[in-house]
């Protein structure tokens, strides 16, 4: 799930929302795919928090691009491989949409899930940093989902972690090992803020940077 998104907010408006020191250098994005550049937050120094752009997948020592994970349930994040990341370097991914699938018969129709006011909202995520033998830096990152609730249910059975911004400090800077029932802490964005809507099948190629991607298919049902 969740194998596109996009992220339409101004610097302005990312660096306020996200308690950044400065406006990052990004540009509206209608369509990102895996393997592609994506904005995550992270704390920095004690107290401040920066931007970076990183690569869409977790690449892990000896794992192959193709198979770098995008998604990972939050509930599995406390157990296996990831738990230095969970513990050590989770971030928050800004996105204004995220797309996904519902089957319909062969058929498979895109809808973007965003806020009903359009405004950015932060995603819980984690992020590694891995030095290749050549001296080659990759920084990657992945989405935490969790069981789908409000609009979500009826396109697919899994949506990203959307946190609320009362709980944007704590996520950065865990305090203690993380246990089992992670999100049982944590408070996530209402339900009710949001909104979804068939899109353009445009949005199905990987590489297509355009407003349309956005845009209502009016031959569907809104919901």
């Amino acid at each position: 799930m969740c194998g596109r998104a996009s992220l339409t907010a101004s610097p302005e408006e990312l660096e306020e929302a996200f308690g950044l020191s400065e406006p990052p250098a990004v540009s509206p994005r209608y369509n990102i795919a895996p393997s592609e550049p994506m904005l995550v937050v992270r704390a920095a120094e004690p107290g401040a928090r920066e931007a970076a752009l990183v690569r869409w997948g977790l690449v892990r020592p000896g794992s192959k691009d193709a198979k770098a994970p995008i998604n990972l349930p939050i509930e599995h994040a406390a157990r296996g491989s990831l738990r230095r990341s969970l513990r050590e370097r989770r971030c928050i991914i800004p996105l204004t949409g995220f797309y996904e699938w519902k089957r319909a018969g062969k058929a498979r129709q895109p809808y973007n899930v965003r806020r009903k006011d359009g405004t950015v909202f932060g995603v819980a995520g984690l992020w590694d940093r891995l030095e290749s033998e050549g001296g080659k830096v990759i920084e990657s990152c992945l989405v935490l989902t969790t069981a789908a609730n409000g609009v979500v249910p009826p396109i697919h059975d899994r949506m990203p972690v959307i946190l609320d911004p009362a709980s944007y400090a704590r996520w950065l800077v865990p305090a203690g090992q993380p246990g089992p029932d992670l999100m049982a802490s944590f408070q996530q964005l209402s339900e009710d803020l949001f909104e979804s809507y068939p899109v353009s099948p445009l949005v199905n190629r990987a590489g297509v940077e355009d407003p349309r991607c956005l845009e209502a298919v009016r031959s569907a049902t809104l919901w």
